[in-house]
């Protein structure tokens, strides 16, 4: 499988929202976390954020089913060992 649960990924076609807006058109580059796999056929539910300035923390989400070739998986500072600016590392 490409991903694994709570991977960080990023979106590399503009993605049709499947439930609560199934006109809204989520553009590709936007980010999100992998909560549920699929084995067959290998599919995966994605919580994608969406900027929203009018809610409290910035975003709102989006719930959509994703094939392994509409997204990237991101690979954070952290696990590859390093420190980014805005990890606290505590001894």
């Amino acid at each position: 499988m490409k991903a694994q649960l709570y991977d960080t990924i990023q979106t590399l076609v503009d993605i049709n929202a499947d439930f609560d807006h199934r006109d809204r058109i989520i553009p590709k580059g936007t980010s999100g976390s992998i909560v549920e796999c699929y084995e067959n056929p290998e599919l995966y539910a994605v919580d994608l954020a969406i900027p929203n300035d009018k809610l409290v923390g910035g975003f709102e989400y989006e719930n959509v089913i994703l094939n392994p070739t509409q997204f990237t998986t991101v690979v954070t500072p952290v696990e590859l060992g390093e420190a980014s600016p805005q990890t606290v590392l505590i001894n």
